[in-house]
């Protein structure tokens, strides 16, 4: 019949085979008891080597002054300490090591000393402070990557004046992504002495895969802007250019986009759609504001959808005085508590309340009515908005 085990034995059982150091202290903060683990923490071949000595016979004096106070409060308050993570010099480096530590009491319930036990989390906090530092470079990098995006984006507008000197001109965009990366682009491009293209994009998505996208749009447009005759034409070749890049790997990349030209010599406004929504023509003299009216052919597919694509162009004239506003859907898509959205004409209507406001202001407007409506600052959505004001036509 085998004997039941001693108290004692079981203790020192634990004790010996626990890979957590395991001590007890007295009133000074002097070792009674370490086990096994402690001791080789410690650098000891036997834990009785310990006994008497205290942390400043093993740490340096910075931390060892540490424990001592810690204790002594721990002794005053009775009040344990528990995973508290301390870091110390130990064999040459950093160490770490989650400690918890609870008041040592006589039979009589007299707090006599201190006791715990510790944990070696050196590897832990070194590979959370490797991914720390990992996510650090990960934000930087979305910070410079964000930085150089907006190199994208309009720098400064073309100018077009008559003979006497006047701007017949005035053009404005607004840009917000959603997170630090969006998916919206726009470019207004000098394509004579007298056109003007404006081009907007709305990318599927945002984030990082969008971002790069629009790098890609940015750098095809480009190259496209002086030589295509016209939007249809631009638009076509953006889309043949575009589907084979967004179509590797077998995922579904699209792109929504809107280009127009504006002759200064004649107000002719020419465009073209790819999946994207029509522009609004605003005219403050008639205090009128209306979708561009085009036929159902010119309102082509979202680029990278079909191959080989013949977007068509469709024609207005524009006066002195009107102004021609593009949007993303980022705008309109925005949505309040209920999960209504702002809707397009809603849009229409908040355009034509502030129509008698300045290009830039009437922008500005539109966009704290919509975060009125969502009641955030942030709506959800990358948000581009993108226009211009025909002041006059070249004599």
């Amino acid at each position: 019949m085998k004997t039941k085990p001693e108290n004692a034995d079981l203790l020192q059982e634990l004790m010996d085979n626990i890979g957590d150091n395991i001590f007890f202290k007295d009133a000074d903060s002097k070792f009674i008891m370490i086990n096994k683990a402690n001791a080789r923490w410690f650098g000891l071949d036997d834990p009785e080597e310990a006994v008497g000595k205290d942390d400043f016979d093993f740490f340096e004096e910075s931390h060892a002054r540490r424990q001592r106070e810690e204790e002594l409060w721990i002794m005053r308050t009775g009040e344990p300490v528990v995973g508290e993570e301390q870091s110390a010099a130990h064999e040459g480096a950093m160490g770490w090591g989650s400690v918890t530590k609870l008041p040592l009491r006589d039979k009589d319930g007299r707090i006599i000393g201190t006791m715990g036990i510790g944990r070696d989390i050196t590897e832990l906090k070194n590979s959370e402070m490797k991914l720390k530092q990992a996510h650090e470079q990960m934000a930087e990098d979305l910070r410079m990557a964000a930085r150089l995006q907006l190199t994208f984006l309009p720098q400064r507008y073309p100018s077009f004046t008559d003979s006497s000197g006047r701007s017949l001109i005035q053009f404005h965009h607004f840009y917000e992504p959603d997170v630090e990366l969006g998916g919206d682009f726009c470019s207004i491009q000098r394509l004579s002495d007298t056109k003007a293209g404006l081009l907007i994009c709305d990318v599927m998505g945002h984030g990082v895969r969008a971002a790069l996208v629009t790098g890609i749009i940015y750098i095809i447009a480009d190259e496209l802007f002086p030589l295509a005759e016209s939007p249809g034409d631009f638009l076509t070749a953006l889309n043949k250019r575009l589907t084979p890049v967004l179509h590797t790997g077998g995922e579904l990349l699209f792109a929504t986009a809107a280009y127009f030209t504006i002759d200064l010599a004649t107000g002719e406004l020419e465009g073209a759609l790819a999946g994207h929504s029509l522009p609004v023509l605003i005219q403050p003299d008639q205090a009128k504001v209306s979708r561009l009216e085009a036929a159902g052919e010119v309102k082509g597919p979202a680029l990278a959808i079909v191959d080989d694509f013949p977007y068509q162009s469709m024609r207005a004239q524009l006066n002195p005085g009107d102004e021609l506003l593009m949007f993303t859907d980022g705008i309109f898509e925005a949505m309040d508590s209920t999960s209504n959205e702002y809707g397009e004409e809603r849009l229409r209507k908040t355009i034509e309340e502030y129509n008698n406001l300045p290009l830039p202001e009437l922008v500005q407007r539109i966009i704290e009515v919509v975060r009125e409506h969502a009641g955030s600052r942030k709506l959800g959505d990358d948000v581009c908005l993108l226009g211009f004001k025909l002041i006059g036509l070249m004599s």
